[in-house]
This record gives structure tokens, sequence and C-alpha cells, in this order.
């Protein structure tokens, strides 16, 4: 089980096996199975991903005795088998080109669904990319074909939009120490892939190893399932930059360490000083703000200045769903929860250790904040 699950997902284990819940679909990973009763472990995890109106794909290996027939027995579909192939990583020094503009992504996604399918989609893949991301790679050649691989012991091949380029990716030096630091993988110690026909061909020729076969099983969800994770990552993305810029414009934004309150609070806000809070108020700052911020009913986002932002539905998060994303209190730079329109939200300046509430928010809040916290430090009325 990974130690942090990708973001807006669930981890979740049941015995040997491993679930992940997307939000959107969900995905199984497993141990050894039991010799018995293989139906009932496969109904409770069916069971669970119904819970979650989630479609799942569960991966069948040639040495899962019984495991496939229980599968097609509780509803499930399977894909063409795929030879998984190995091989130690290579001494080739020929750097292919990394991702270097994220604007790339739109055109990696039309190559990838040109030439599917693959491992892992490249939208899925390119959802639990965080900036800085040592774990994970996309490269190119000079031909501008395109591949995603994620990396742990293995560098995981999550596809790859032409076999021409298998070669390459197959005798590439993952680790070597000519390439940026950021962008080395000294854990690495073999390249997986899983292929059929015309790529399996390409990367046995380039010396990789078949050691066993998977075949891929589908379950549908049982309604419309969910578009977006509940949680999404506000990377470069040209929509977070034009709210940044609106947030700026509208409340006059100056980031300083000595200058409060660090914007103009706007008409109808109030700002309680929170420093001094201990982690249990601290707590229940969170829970009330955020009890606010759900009767919205609308997508909120997260800013964080000079981090990363998220974009999250606040009826998805907690309870069964994955966390809802930061605090209130801002624990080292600035922070803003805000409706798109920014017509309400939250301001935490790190420096005066305060957090602004504005716009509706304040009205649905006040009370309850003023009841647990004491009249705040400012108020500008409507």
């Amino acid at each position: 089980m990974p130690a942090l699950p990708p973001t807006g997902a669930v981890i979740a284990r049941d015995g040997p096996v491993v679930r992940t819940h997307y939000g959107t679909h969900g995905e199984v990973g497993h141990g050894p199975l039991p010799e018995g009763d293989l139906d009932t472990l496969v109904a409770r995890q069916v069971e669970a991903f119904a819970r979650r109106n989630e479609p799942v794909v569960w991966p069948v290996y040639a040495g899962d005795a019984g495991l496939a027939e229980c599968l097609l027995a509780a509803g499930f579909a399977a894909e063409q088998e795929r030879t998984v192939l190995v091989r130690p990583i290579g001494t080739d020094r020929t750097e292919l080109r990394g991702i270097g503009d994220w604007t790339d992504h739109e055109r990696i996604t039309a190559l990838a669904e040109a030439t599917g399918p693959h491992r892992r989609s490249y939208p899925e893949f390119a959802a639990d990319l965080h900036p800085g991301e040592l774990s994970a790679e996309v490269v190119f050649d000079e031909a501008g074909h395109a591949a995603w691989a994620a990396a742990g012991e293995f560098m995981v091949l999550g596809g790859v939009t032409d076999p021409g380029f298998a070669a390459a990716l197959a005798a590439r030096d993952w680790r070597s120490p000519a390439r940026p630091a950021w962008r080395r993988h000294p854990e690495v110690r073999y390249f997986l892939a899983e292929a059929t026909g015309d790529l399996r061909i390409a990367f046995e020729a380039a010396g990789m190893r078949a050691i066993t076969t998977v075949t891929r099983h589908h379950l549908p969800a049982l309604g419309e399932p969910a578009r977006t994770r509940p949680v999404r990552v506000l990377f470069k993305d040209p929509d977070a930059d034009e709210i940044w810029a609106r947030f700026r414009e509208r409340f006059a934004f100056r980031p300083d360490m000595r200058e409060f309150p660090g914007v103009t609070e706007p008409a109808g806000s109030a700002t309680w000083h929170v420093g001094d809070l201990e982690d249990a108020r601290l707590d229940a700052l969170d829970d009330i703000v955020h009890k606010g911020l759900r009767v919205a009913g609308e997508e909120l986002c997260r800013l964080d200045w000079q981090h990363v932002g998220y974009r999250f539905d606040p009826a998805r998060v907690d309870g069964a769903g994955p966390r809802w994303p930061g605090a209130v209190f801002p624990d080292g730079d600035y922070h803003s929860y805000l409706t798109r329109d920014l017509r309400l939200g939250t301001f935490g300046h790190p420096w005066e250790e305060t957090v602004c509430v504005r716009g509706e928010l304040l009205t649905r809040i006040d009370a309850e904040l003023t009841a647990a916290f004491g009249e705040p430090m400012r108020r500008s009325e409507a």
C-alpha cells in the first residue's frame, strides 16, 4: 500500500486486496489470494465499489488461480490478455526530452487516445502528477512519440504512443547521474511493461523478457459515475492563474511579512486572530468553516501562495472520501478557500496569524465563530 494515496483518492485494504477509490472509478490490486472462498472476497469488493458508484478494473495475472472465473461470475468482462515484460534498466545515456511545458498535456492526451489501449490512460496518470514529482516520468523522442511511467523499484510503463519508441524506453538509463537530480531515479532497477501485438514484438526485440500475463477485468458502475475526482491538483493550470489574478485585483493582495492585513478586506467580512489557538480549537475552527463552505453546494478552490492549489467538491471530501485539502489556519503561507466567482471565502495570513471570513460564508458562521473564539479583531461592515 502506498504511503500516500493519489490526489483525490482513498485507499482501503481488505485482507490481501487493496482498493483504490478515485471517485470516478476504482482499481484493485492484491497479494497472494486465499485458496478458498474467493467468491466472498470478490463480492465484498463489488459491494464496496457499488456503494461509491464506481466502475472497477481488476487485473488478473497468470498465477491467480480461479480469480478470473470468480470475476466473470460476478459480472466482470475481460480485456485482451497482455504479456508482462521486464528488463534490468539499460545503460543508454541518450537523453530523451522530458516534459518541459505542461501545456504538452493536451498533445499527449490526443496521441494517447489515438494509440491505446494503454496500461493506464494518460489523463489518469497526469491527474496524479505533482510539481517536483520524483516518482513519475513523461518523455518524448525527437519524432514526437510520447511515453509515461511511474517509478519505484520498477519503472512501470503506463503507456507509449508508438511501438518504435519501445527500444529507447527499454534501454534508457533512468538512474543516469548525467540527468538533473530532480529527474533522476536512483531507486529504479527494472523497466516493466505490458504489451501485445507489435508493441510486444518491439519490447522483446529490445531485450525485454516475458515473465507472466495479465488480463484486466472491468465491471461498470450501477449508475452514471462521477466525471471528476473529489479533489484535483491545480498546477500550471490557466484557470488557476486566472483565479489568482482576479483574487489579487479584487482584494489588492500584497504578500509581505510586515504589512498587515495583506489584503483589502471587503465590506461584509470579519477577521479573527487564530495564532494562539491550541490544536483542538484549530480543529474546531476547521469544522465550523468547512460546514459553512459545504452549504454553498458548489465546487471550491483552495489557493496556497507559491504552493500547489486544489479544486474540490466539499460534498465529496471527508467521511468516506479523501481528506479536505489543507486547513483554515495559515500554517506556512497565505491560504484562501473561495468560490470561483470570489463572492465568499476565507483568507489566512501566516504572519499576522489571522483568518478573514467574507461574504455569505460569514453570514452563515459568524455567530458560531464568535461564540467559539470571541469577537473578531476587525470587522468591515457591509
